[in-house]
């Protein structure tokens, strides 16, 4: 859970918020679903692209990979001295996503279970954004993003292009839910 805290992952990971956003404000307007709904396919199929090529990158730059994985690892230890066990955590979250993969669960489980994982998830990202506010942590975390953007550049030119494209669909997108949220006054 805590790989990639690079901008790029970050960039992707938010491809994956941004559908139940974007689905939420097409419910409330429908002239503007056609648009969102344009905008988060490119989103996402940039996404895609940008994770190939970080992929790509790791793949052929094991000097790279190894500075993620040291990265990881201070951040993990971080979160640790945070009071929260990410491995462990993890273990947790799984076996909750299992349990809610069972068809067989009674509605009141599948609340409690939920639950469960919503606090789990909470105590994690409360204990990595504490980790991630230390000064050596965001040092590593800026030195491991320009080297891996610098790599992804070389690997494929089109990099910058694709972060600068989501980063417009995404501001595009929050525009529209924010217009499509003001069309409902009241939540």
């Amino acid at each position: 859970m805590i790989k990639r805290l690079s901008t790029i992952g970050l960039l992707a990971a938010a491809a994956v918020s941004f559908s139940g956003m974007a689905v939420a404000a097409d419910s409330g307007q429908s002239g503007a679903s056609g648009q969102s709904q344009q905008l988060m396919q490119g989103y996402r199929q940039d996404a895609q692209q940008l994770k190939q090529i970080h992929d790509q990158t790791i793949k052929n730059n094991p000097q790279l990979a190894k500075q993620q994985k040291q990265f990881e690892s201070q951040v993990k230890a971080a979160v640790k001295k945070q009071g929260y066990d990410v491995d462990a955590g993890e273990k947790r979250m799984e076996k909750y996503a299992k349990q809610l993969q069972n068809k067989d669960l009674s509605d009141d489980k599948r609340k409690a279970v939920m639950q469960k994982f919503q606090n789990e998830r909470q105590q994690m990202v409360k204990a990595r954004n504490a980790a991630m506010q230390q000064d050596d942590i965001q040092q590593a975390g800026k030195q491991l993003q320009n080297s891996t953007l610098q790599a992804m550049n070389k690997q494929n030119g089109k990099t910058d292009d694709l972060i600068s494209d989501m980063k417009s669909k995404r501001s595009q997108l929050q525009q529209s839910m924010g217009s499509a949220q003001g069309g409902n006054s009241g939540n």
